[in-house]
This record gives structure tokens, sequence and C-alpha cells, in this order.
């Protein structure tokens, strides 16, 4: 069983979710610790900075499905919210979509039985390099066809 902080069940009943400080440590794996934002991180190149961090790793310590939760570590770590939800999915709602993607932008693709979502390294024609969360089960960097993208956002 998962651990949730009562601040964050408390915001969540009453709709101040968006009130909570991005330092608050509401989440059971690594969090924000102010050094990125205070750094003047933040932007596209940042992002793919923080995650290569991790690579070969799985900070998150779930067994599956956790390239959302791997998000929003580093959306966090980068001082912005996140979406809060561990479905891919809904980082499709998450920023403003954008058709020309830049690295750091973030990818939604579309998975059998699901879907996944990563930070846009390079776009070369129908092909998109991502660094995710749980790609072969460890932060890893992937190569997807571009017709699996439901949407490019940016944060």
């Amino acid at each position: 069983m998962r651990f949730v902080s009562a601040l964050f069940v408390a915001s969540l009943a009453f709709g101040t979710l968006s009130t909570v400080p991005a330092s608050a440590n509401i989440c059971s794996f690594p969090c924000f610790d102010g050094a990125e934002a205070q750094s003047g991180g933040g932007g596209g190149s940042s992002a793919v900075a923080v995650a290569k961090r991790y690579l070969g790793t799985n900070p998150t310590r779930r067994s599956r499905r956790w390239c959302a939760e791997f998000m929003n570590m580093v959306e966090r770590k980068l001082g912005r919210p996140g979406t809060g939800s561990a479905m891919a999915k809904s980082f499709a709602n998450y920023g403003r979509r954008v058709s020309s993607p830049r690295p750091g932008d973030i990818a939604v693709l579309t998975r059998k039985g699901g879907g996944h979502v990563g930070y846009v390294m390079s776009v070369q024609g129908n092909k998109v390099k991502l660094i995710s969360g749980n790609h072969g089960r460890k932060v890893g960097i992937g190569t997807y066809p571009r017709s699996r993208v439901i949407a490019f956002v940016r944060p």
C-alpha cells in the first residue's frame, strides 16, 4: 500500500492542490529539493539533464507502470507541479500542446493496455527519441514511431 500524506489528501478533498508548494514532500520517492529551480533550471534542456541523472535506475522503486511517476518526480525537481497522476496519458493535458516539439517537451504515447510518457530528446523524421521511466524497467532512452504520439506538450 502506498503512503499518501494527509496534506495531499486534504488538498484533493478541498480542491486546493494547486496551493501546495512544490517543495512539499508528498511523494514516496526522491522529491523536490529546490536545487534545480534555484539554479535557474526549468527549461527543456534542464528537464532532459535532470532525467539523465537517473539513467539505468528506478528512482520510484515501483515494479510496473511508473513512467508518469518518474515524470512527476522530475517536474517537481524543476519546480513545476506535474500532474500528480500515475497515468501516463494525464500528461496530454499538462502544459501547452505543441506541434513542433523541442528537447525537454513531453511526449505522450499510446501503448497496448495504456500509455507511455517521456521527455523529447530529438525528433528526426517519423522517429521520436525520448528519455523516460520504465523503459526496460529503468530510466532509459528509446526511439519510438511518431505515429504513437498522442500529444506533445510544453510544460
